[in-house]
């Protein structure tokens, strides 16, 4: 039995005590949990269909960052933004105590422009994305595209801004590629450590003063991952990895575990290497899992997996608890081999199913510990997860099958396309506890989904009109796809056990707290666990270090060091053996 203790208080951050502790109740006790119905939903753009909403985050505030693209004139909340070409980038936040956007920021040039990802670490916005204008501009930054001005090449960029709480500012723009096409995909964040992932078709593609060249000479795409520094005003490449191999490779997601660096997508051609490692492929477009680990000013690729199918398969999302890490995407094979886990496709040939499974990271190896196939006989997709504290995850995707199942369970039927669904993990295997519909099956689709607190925000975009729950919203003209943000509140967020163990006594301590530079952890002995997991996690249970220490038979104390942390509110996990437990940090 796993023993749980759970110090943290504040009604801020009540919605957080799971992500931070892990504490909820098992797979049985919730398999009859009623779905949770949605709360609000509203249309983003207002009376525009030009835009496209591509990646959101949200923090313990509530507050919603959203991003993508946009053409012409459109209003988010009180701003007009006005594209100067024909697609330009945006972010914009909505904050749930006006229950209206604060402000929203464009991006871009005389082409075609967009906003791919968005992360947040305190009140700096990072975004990335692509851009192909021959010039973009970010703020006072204009990026000047590495294509000639007769040729249509793509960059990546990532850029950064401050979050004011009414307003936004541009403090930096930073671009990747050469002078074929790249792209930015996916972003991490912890402290001044910015991570992005994607593709790159140059030969060779510059990322800062590091130099990559093409590992098929451009004719597919090698996928990356690079780390920069964040210097406030500017931001500097730390180190870059590829993957690489004769057909092309995606990086579609990312996720961080302290110094550990997850990355997703996809990889097609007979192989793919990482590093030392290479994967034998078959030729098809597989979705993969790779891990890396992050030493300051280098890196090295830990391990490789791959999802083996003989259609197109990728993976579009993924979070990490600890040792466990989900991914999420979209398979078109007609069976999936995890592992010794297979998946089947539940439709007829040619038709697409969302997948979701779990991985158990060893250090410098993984398993598969399960896979799970959601769909039925029309297309569906699998393009988003939350954590759901440390027990399972929430999966969004957009559903067009009228009867969808994961494994034996049928999920919620209705005309909802989008379709978000809860998972508890027991280790081996994923029960669902409950999952709701939205939209209307023929023409809503679910792009994201974040959790701050109870409250779970899915983002996505629908035709003529959407309901959820008891509202429903109308496109801006008939057929036109007009984008949505809907969200309901889940009462599990806030269920909490608290049970006796070793850990409960006072020896179990962080002091200074509030600290600055460094906190001292005590630890009671505990007879018979020979180490410990300290995992600091922040405000949304994201975990941003982890190290395992020698737990003497005297007891622990150890200096935390806690230099690059932004300021604010912060959890120290501790698993000793079989028992868990948390206290809150303040870091000032």
């Amino acid at each position: 039995m796993k023993y749980v203790i759970n110090f943290l208080s504040g009604s801020r951050l009540a919605g957080v005590l799971l992500l931070l502790a892990g504490l909820l109740p098992g797979p049985a006790a919730l398999a009859q949990t009623p779905a949770p119905l949605w709360q609000s939903a509203l249309v983003v753009g207002g009376g525009s269909s030009n835009l496209s909403i591509k990646a959101t985050t949200s923090n313990l505030s509530g507050d919603v960052y959203v991003a993508g693209s946009f053409s012409g004139i459109v209003t988010i909340g009180n701003t007009t933004l006005i594209s100067t070409g024909g697609t330009d980038g945006f972010v914009a936040k909505w904050s749930p105590a006006t229950s209206a956007f604060a402000w929203a920021y464009r991006f871009g040039g005389s082409d075609l422009d967009q906003v791919t990802a968005v992360a947040l670490s305190g009140a700096r916005v990072y975004v990335a994305g692509t851009f192909i204008s021959p010039n973009a501009a970010f703020g006072n930054t204009n990026l000047a595209n590495y294509g000639s001005a007769n040729s249509i090449t793509t960059d990546a960029f990532v850029a950064r801004l401050t979050d004011a709480g009414p307003n936004a500012t541009v403090d930096w723009a930073q671009q990747f590629g050469g002078t074929s096409q790249d792209a930015a995909n996916a972003l991490a964040v912890a402290g001044t450590s910015v991570f992005v992932g994607g593709q790159t078709a140059s030969a060779p593609a510059q990322f800062g003063s590091i130099s990559r060249a093409s590992s098929n000479g451009g004719v597919g795409y090698d996928g990356y991952v690079a780390k920069l520094v964040d210097g406030t005003t500017s931001a500097t490449v730390s180190w870059v990895q590829s993957i690489t191999g004769s057909g092309s490779k995606y990086v579609n997601a990312l996720a961080l575990n302290g110094a550990s660096v997850y990355a997703t997508g996809s990889i097609g051609g007979q192989n793919a290497t990482f590093g030392t490692t290479t994967v034998p492929n078959g030729g098809a477009s597989n979705a993969f899992l790779a891990k890396l680990n992050d030493a300051g000013t280098s890196s090295t690729w830990q391990w490789a997996l791959r999802a083996n199918g003989s259609g197109s398969d990728q993976s579009n999302a993924l979070v990490v608890n600890g040792p466990v890490i989900y991914i999420a995407g979209t398979l078109s094979s007609t069976a999936l081999v995890m592992g010794s886990h297979t998946i089947t496709n539940a439709g007829p040939n040619g038709t697409t199913d969302a997948f979701v499974a779990a991985v158990q990271d060893a250090g410098s190896t993984a398993t598969w510990s399960w896979a799970r196939q959601a769909g039925g006989t029309d297309d569906d997709k699998g393009t988003g997860l939350a954590l759901y504290g440390n027990s399972g995850v929430y999966l969004a995707g957009s559903f067009a099958s009228s009867t969808v199942t994961i494994g034996s369970t049928a999920l919620a039927a209705g005309s909802g396309g989008a379709l978000v669904a809860r998972l508890s993990d027991d280790g081996t295997s994923a029960t669902v506890d409950w999952s709701q519909r939205g939209g209307s099956v023929t023409n809503t689709t679910a792009s994201c989904v974040t959790m701050s607190g109870t409250r779970m925000y899915l983002t996505g975009n629908f035709q003529n009109t959407a309901t959820f729950g008891s509202q429903t919203l109308a496109s801006s003209s008939a057929g036109q796809s007009t984008n949505f943000l809907a969200h309901l509140v889940d009462p599990a967020a806030l269920t909490t056990t608290a049970t006796t163990s070793a850990l409960s006594s006072p020896d179990f301590a962080l002091y200074p707290n509030p600290a600055h530079a460094a906190s001292t952890v005590t630890l009671p002995a505990l007879p018979g666990t020979a180490t410990a997991t300290l995992t600091l996690r922040d405000a949304l249970g994201r975990a941003i270090r982890t190290s395992t220490v020698t737990l003497p038979t005297a007891g622990l104390r150890h200096e935390m060091s806690l230099v690059g942390l932004p300021a604010g509110i912060y959890a120290l996990q501790v698993q000793a053996g079989m028992t868990t437990a948390a206290r809150r940090l303040v870091v000032e």
